[in-house]
């Protein structure tokens, strides 16, 4: 393999690229036809108006910011906010109270108090067990408790909250299930939106230990459950949510057959296919059924 990636690196010498930098080139063009076909370039554009800078997020890559990353970036945070409108498009009052459990920035909060402000004055509430992340999101200005998912209380995420986020959050809870059961049943919000990378095949993550490394981890870079849409919707129903709306958000083109079968392969091999959002609404029907809880 490593004769293999040199023959390679000497192929692209002659265009003057390096392998990283042509892997960044094409990562850069799938997003951007990507983005195209699921009709989130204007959207991707006014994010850019309002946090024109996000360089100093987290990019988990040895090869820091680029271009790619940022278009990466920004196109899976159009996503996000699309969704995240689609939730609380039909709450009709004024004034919304939304919970981001798992945030690190603030910046989708930033996003929603923009683009909703016509309609909605959104207080928003973030909730982290890194202290960094804290520090980061109330030097943005917003509201932020430092505190594990898991051990959140009804009186934490305030009584009033019309929307529950977690934006690549679930899949680095060691107990999605404790979650889930106690958001039902003790928190007043009836609405939750979860976002989680795409899978067609579920699988454990834990990948420090399929790699057998034995340097410290942390939870905000360690995912535990790494499920398809089919096997998340039924952890959900079992734990008192069902889903009422739910959308793919693929990383790469997929109109055309052969390109599309390549992208793909480069999307699973490096990072992920897409990312799948889940619009969450209470139902207690199977947890009511199952008696041991």
């Amino acid at each position: 393999m490593k004769g293999f990636k040199t023959h390679i690196q000497k192929l692209f010498n002659i265009f003057g690229l390096t392998l990283e930098e042509f892997y960044q080139k094409f990562a850069y063009w799938s997003i951007s036809k990507a983005k195209k076909q699921q009709a989130l370039s204007d959207l991707v554009n006014i994010l850019r108006r309002i946090v024109p800078n996000i360089a100093k997020q987290e990019t988990g890559k040895d090869n820091g910011f680029h271009s790619g990353w940022e278009l990466k970036m920004r196109a899976q945070q159009a996503f996000q906010c699309l969704i995240m409108m689609r939730a609380i498009e039909d709450i009709s009052k004024k004034e919304i109270m939304v919970v981001d459990i798992g945030d690190a920035y603030g910046t989708q909060m930033l996003y929603l108090k923009e683009i909703a402000k016509r309609k909605h004055e959104i207080e928003t509430l973030s909730v982290n067990l890194d202290p960094v992340a804290i520090n980061t999101i109330q030097g943005q200005g917003l509201t932020a408790i430092l505190k594990r998912a898991e051990d959140i209380e009804p009186e934490d995420v305030n009584g009033n909250a019309d929307l529950i986020t977690l934006f690549e959050t679930m899949e680095h809870l060691n107990n999605p299930v404790f979650f889930l059961q106690r958001m039902a049943e003790k928190s007043l919000c009836n609405r939750m939106l979860v976002t989680v990378p795409y899978l067609s095949k579920s699988r454990m993550g834990l990948h420090h230990i399929r790699s057998q490394s034995h340097d410290p981890c942390y939870a905000r870079n360690t995912h535990v459950f790494e499920l398809n849409p089919e096997d998340w919707s039924l952890l959900f129903f079992h734990s008192g949510w069902k889903v009422i709306y739910s959308w793919i958000y693929y990383q790469y083109p997929r109109k055309w057959p052969l390109i599309s079968g390549l992208l793909r392969w480069y999307w699973r091999r490096g990072d992920y296919e897409g990312f799948w959002a889940a619009i969450l609404q209470k139902d207690s029907t199977y947890t009511e059924l199952y008696k041991d809880s």
